[in-house]
């Protein structure tokens, strides 16, 4: 069971987030903490597993026990042997690219013995039937099988406990009928659950108790019973979603005439994600009218998200066109009409404060600031309006990226996931901010919220297999109902997982030519670098890296003919410089790609290094396959803002452009730093016990002939 009481006040926080927060849940209840945004939920669960106060500083009052015993004075680690954590933002808390590898991380920390983590992890991926998770990478997950691998990694960690923040912050409606269905399973295995939760439909057959909080203090805990049988009046009263997707009611919305001119026309529009085969989209095509709200939803991965950004002007289509207001548009065009606001909040901040965000772009005029500030107080912002943005919770950040797109100056605004996190009272604001902005705008709203389809859209439209395939309008509860009937038709994907590369190096060998590598392109020896460089291309291509061996060799060669042609000229500087940097970008991805992390960490903890270090190296590994992506997201933001327009204004202004690429990018590694150095935590790897490996790695006869191969590279080097 568990048993607590506990006060908080974080470091340097002016009041107490926890005000004598105390309860008891026996062994095999589930128990649901729900409330506003803000009211110390999370919080309460972070005292329970022990980041607070050992990770998260502050003054802690109070008392855990977990299976009668007692917390104190136990390691994070310790802890998290009683009660294992499920993070909200999946994407921030794994240490490895491979499914199966994460899902062993925790039994590595713990030293268990490697036949008995494979067993634990085959087992993991049998029970829940998620045999087609296993062995896949984790970048190439979606949002909602990603959190499934999460909670795949804290089921075989064989605890009693389970504690879960928001598990359906970042789930579509398909992932959370698959996570309830997980639930229930722990729940009959007699696991205790206790979640934080906005989102309660899904847990009506789970929860045995909802603990209502507010203000730091736990104001009522009523059965399951009893939480069923509010009325919506008291639902809304203590900001509780509802419990029942058939009581959702759909408040009457002004029709548009029949006649209301077409505001945006998609034509057979075509996509294609690089060398993939098949069109991502097969051929979407929908209008949209003036001063419409158009939900557009489907299945995860079925290309939603894709066509907004066609629409916005961020991705190029393969074919078809785009119209707006009557004319065909080009991407430019585009961008400087339709506004998207991504999924990933993060990225749309560019500056030091909730109110700076708001006027950013904007000129600043007496009546804008009255706009601004009457904004900030309907969506309860008010107090925030000097904090910075990354410091708000993910919740206050979808509300400030939703009153961004009201005060735009663009007609067309497509919002992705705008209500992830929302509790009841913030999700009615934004409902409401959303049917304000058809006065001047056409709003589109890809979403899986039908609380968020009933109160501010029009219509549905519905994608499957790369076209647009029905049409349901919103205008009353049958129409709602048979919108969420279309919605709970999506299914996972079934499709295969690719081939896993057969890596013929061990991890060691690599290691042994970086190291190799460090010190010669340290050295003024010339012939010596190009001999290395030389081995890193012979063993990028015999590891398979097959481009990245033929654009590095070319590379090379066209610097030394262009210093051939042309000696003693800036050719001759990039000959002697750009090998030395190339070779280190290539040697990290042959380090770091594919699976090669996991293999370099389980290399690195033969090595029996100390584990902090690993954990260091680890973070370090993590960043690497995320960060062009996470750039991407950031240059298609300044995009759909309006920013930094051409080349021209980007060198005007070089030194606010070169800001607002870098301190996002910042903050966010910081961010992502954080949790996942607390996921590690919560783990094991603070744990002072001999740590083993899941992966069994071999020398084979590649890494003999490489080795030679890298000796006599450095010996031809040395006698040139």
């Amino acid at each position: 069971m568990i048993d607590f009481e506990f006060e908080f006040q974080y470091a340097e926080a002016k009041l107490p987030i926890l005000r004598q927060v105390g309860g008891g849940i026996p062994a095999g209840r589930c128990v649901v903490l729900c409330g506003g945004s803000g009211c110390g939920k999370s919080t309460l669960l972070r005292c329970i597993n022990g980041l607070i106060p050992q990770f998260y500083e502050g003054e802690l009052k109070g008392f855990c026990r977990l299976n009668g015993q007692d917390t104190a004075g136990m390691r994070i680690g310790e802890i998290g042997e009683l009660a294992a954590s499920v993070f909200q933002d999946p994407r921030s808390q794994f240490f490895t690219v491979n499914s199966s590898n994460e899902v062993a991380f925790g039994l590595e920390n713990h030293g268990l013995p490697q036949d008995k983590i494979r067993r634990r992890v085959d087992e993991a991926f049998r029970i829940f039937h998620l045999e087609r998770l296993k062995d896949r990478n984790v970048y190439e997950l979606s949002s909602g099988e990603r959190q499934l691998i999460s909670i795949l990694s804290a089921w075989a960690m064989d605890t009693d406990i389970f504690l879960l923040d928001e598990p359906t912050a970042n789930l579509d409606f398909a992932a959370t009928q698959q996570l309830k269905e997980i639930l229930l399973a722990l729940k009959k295995q007699g696991k205790t659950l206790l979640l934080s939760e906005h989102r309660l439909y899904y847990l009506a057959d789970i929860a045995d108790e909802y603990w209502v909080m507010a203000d730091g203090e736990i104001k009522g805990k009523y059965t399951a019973a009893e939480t069923k049988a509010f009325s919506a009046e008291r639902r809304q009263t203590l900001s509780l979603r509802t419990l029942d997707l058939a009581e959702i009611t759909v408040p009457e919305k002004e029709l548009l005439p029949k006649t209301a001119p077409t505001a945006l026309a998609v034509s057979d529009v075509r996509y294609t994600y690089g060398r993939k085969a098949g069109d991502t989209l097969s051929g979407v095509s929908f209008s949209v009218h003036e001063h419409e709200i158009v939900g557009l939803v489907g299945a995860n991965g079925c290309g939603k998200t894709t066509i907004g950004k066609l629409i916005a002007g961020l991705y190029r289509p393969s074919g078809g066109r785009i119209m707006l207001f009557g004319k065909p548009k080009n991407l430019k065009q585009l961008q400087k009409q339709v506004l998207f606001i991504l999924q990933e909040v993060e990225f749309q901040f560019f500056t030091g404060s909730v109110l700076h965000e708001l006027q950013y772009g904007h000129k600043v005029t007496p009546k804008f600031e009255q706009k601004t500030d009457a904004l900030l107080k309907r969506m309860d912002m008010w107090d925030c309006r000097d904090r910075h943005p990354f410091s708000l919770s993910g919740g206050q950040m979808q509300r400030l990226t939703l009153m961004m797109a009201y005060l735009s100056d663009k007609p067309i605004v497509i919002l992705d996931e705008p209500t992830a996190g929302q509790d009841a009272e913030s999700l009615e604001r934004c409902a409401e901010l959303i049917r304000e902005m058809r006065k001047e705008k056409t709003v589109l709203i890809i979403t899986h919220d039908p609380e968020l389809i009933a109160g501010a859209c029009d219509r549905c439209i519905g994608l499957s297999d790369g076209h647009a395939e029905i049409e349901l309008p919103v205008h009353s509860e049958r129409d709602l109902q048979a919108a969420q009937r279309y919605m709970e038709g999506f299914h996972p994907s079934d499709a295969p997982a690719k081939k896993q590369h057969k890596e013929r190096f061990h991890p060691a060998t690599k290691l042994l030519y970086w190291l190799a590598l460090l010190v010669v392109i340290s050295m003024s020896n010339n012939h010596l670098v190009y001999a290395a460089y030389a081995a890193l291309i012979l063993l990028t291509a015999s590891d398979g890296w097959f481009g990245t061996a033929l654009a590095g060799g070319m590379s090379f060669g066209l610097l030394w003919a262009a210093n051939a042609l042309l000696p003693g000229t800036v050719f001759s500087f990039m000959l002697v410089l750009f090998p030395r940097i190339i070779a280190i970008g290539i040697s990290m991805r042959t380090l770091i790609g594919r699976n090669e992390a996991s293999r370099t960490l389980a290399a690195l903890r033969n090595l029996h290094l100390p584990e902090r270090f690993i954990m260091i190296v680890a973070v370090i590994f993590r960043f690497f396959p995320v960060l062009s992506g996470d750039m991407k997201l950031l240059r298609q933001s300044i995009r759909t803002r309006g920013v930094f327009t051409s080349p021209l204004q980007k060198l005007r202004a070089l030194s606010s452009y070169i800001e607002i690429l870098t301190v996002p990018m910042a903050l966010r590694v910081i961010r992502i730093a954080e949790t996942l150095s607390a996921s590690a935590e919560t783990r094991g790897i603070d744990l002072t016990r001999r740590k083993s490996n899941y992966l069994s790695l071999r020398f084979s006869a590649w890494d003999v002939v490489f080795c030679v191969l890298l000796a006599a590279s450095i010996a031809a080097g040395l006698i040139l």
